[in-house]
């Protein structure tokens, strides 16, 4: 069968971190800081229970059906309401998780050889599906503020050069994956305008600018492009629910230019056909029941003691040459090692010792690779598991040098 299997499918790479974490699933007594799960204990059961029975009791004769390819009219008015503008339907396309409207744009504007600018390191789910469609994947460094704003201006100048077209900048802009980092006001403006000076749509992942445990938001990119700059067309926003309500839900949203949407919505009636229509209605009823900013409030209530666990752990028992992150919110931070530390090395040793992490090289495109990273994700360990953990890790690193 496999001589059958076409180009794209032979090359394709898998899921490196499911890869990885699949590798240490039977260590009993395992320390995970390896996954990006939301914990269990924030999901809202006994109101979706109710919101899916009443639904599905209520509005079952349509909501059970086939449903529209764009998404549900009713979850789109209620997120209007939730985000405080009204863009009109055709600017939002309503999606079977993040992923697929990731997916589906990059279908659209992409052809094999063109250039996706993806920050270094940045979220691998994204970047295996770009690899996927043919892009040619260019990385472009972080700094504490964001995206690197010369680097990038560099990068794009050499692929023009090169004769190529830059199609899309792929961005995480609040509590970054893998980072932890979230890019400042200015550096959003600055983005906004060089990409408008370029005309190079950017593609906005916001999974989770509502994690917010301490400090003050900032307006995504496509608040500021529409506000500020009169734009719906530069950002392109896709906003997941994964880590809000629960990843088998399957619910995110896209908004930004019409025409773009059309035909995104035309890839997911190839791909999808619709988006659950049940999970749509019931994330439109948690909305309009005014569920969701209560929820809100207690899922960071819940995670906050947790990243302020990390944070402690890790400069208690860290060695003074490890440098990391500090974010105020989302569900991950950011390691760097000294330069001769490889994270790759260090993680085999790690599973020895029943502790689990992912090495930052799996955050980089392929060729462009860091290996002196880590990523921790803080939302699925207990307390005492961080504690005990970090401890690990910070001895591990110490007999790196010895």
């Amino acid at each position: 069968m496999k001589s059958l299997f076409s180009e794209t499918t032979r090359t394709m790479k898998s899921s490196l971190i499911r890869e990885l974490v699949a590798s240490t699933r039977n260590i009993e007594g395992l320390i995970s800081f390896a996954g990006g799960f939301p914990s269990p204990k924030t999901f809202p059961k006994e109101t979706l229970a109710a919101l899916y029975q009443e639904v599905v009791s209520n509005e079952g004769a349509s909501v059970l059906q086939y449903g529209a390819s764009e998404g549900d009219s009713e979850l789109k008015k209620e997120l209007f309401k939730w985000e405080g503008y009204d863009l009109g339907q055709d600017k939002m396309l309503i999606t079977v998780g993040a992923t697929n409207a990731i997916y589906y744009m990059t279908r659209a504007l992409v052809d094999p050889g063109d250039v996706v600018i993806c920050e270094a390191p940045s979220f691998l789910g994204s970047l295996v599906a770009f690899e996927a469609l043919g892009a040619d994947l260019q990385a472009v460094p972080l700094d504490l503020e964001g995206i690197d704003m010369n680097a990038l201006s560099e990068k794009v100048e050499a692929c023009h050069k090169a004769g190529k077209k830059v199609k899309m900048i792929y961005t995480i802009p609040d509590f970054h994956n893998p980072a932890g980092l979230t890019m400042s006001y200015v550096r959003r403006k600055a983005l906004i305008e060089y990409a408008l000076a370029m005309n190079i749509p950017i593609l906005e992942d916001n999974p989770y600018s509502r994690l917010r445990f301490s400090g003050e938001p900032v307006p995504t990119l496509f608040r500021i492009a529409h506000e500020e700059y009169r734009n719906n067309s530069i950002v392109m926003e896709v906003v997941s629910f994964s880590k809000i309500l629960g990843p088998g839900m399957r619910i995110a949203y896209a908004k930004g230019d019409s025409e773009l949407i059309e035909r995104m919505c035309s890839w997911q009636q190839k791909v999808n056909i619709t988006p659950d229509c049940v999970s749509q209605r019931v994330t439109a009823r948690f909305l309009s029941g005014g569920y969701m900013q209560p929820h809100l409030d207690k899922t960071c209530d819940f995670y906050r003691p947790y990243l302020n666990r990390m944070l402690s752990a890790m400069a208690t028992s860290l060695p003074p040459y490890i440098q990391y992150t500090r974010p105020e919110g989302g569900i991950f931070t950011w390691l760097w090692l000294p330069e001769d530390m490889n994270a790759d090395s260090l993680f085999e040793k790690a599973k020895a010792h029943k502790v689990s992490f992912i090495p930052g090289s799996k955050f980089y495109p392929s060729g462009q690779e860091k290996f002196n990273c880590l990523r921790l994700n803080f939302s699925y360990s207990t307390v005492e598991q961080i504690d005990a953990g970090i401890k690990a890790l910070g001895q591990m690193m110490e007999e790196f040098y010895t």
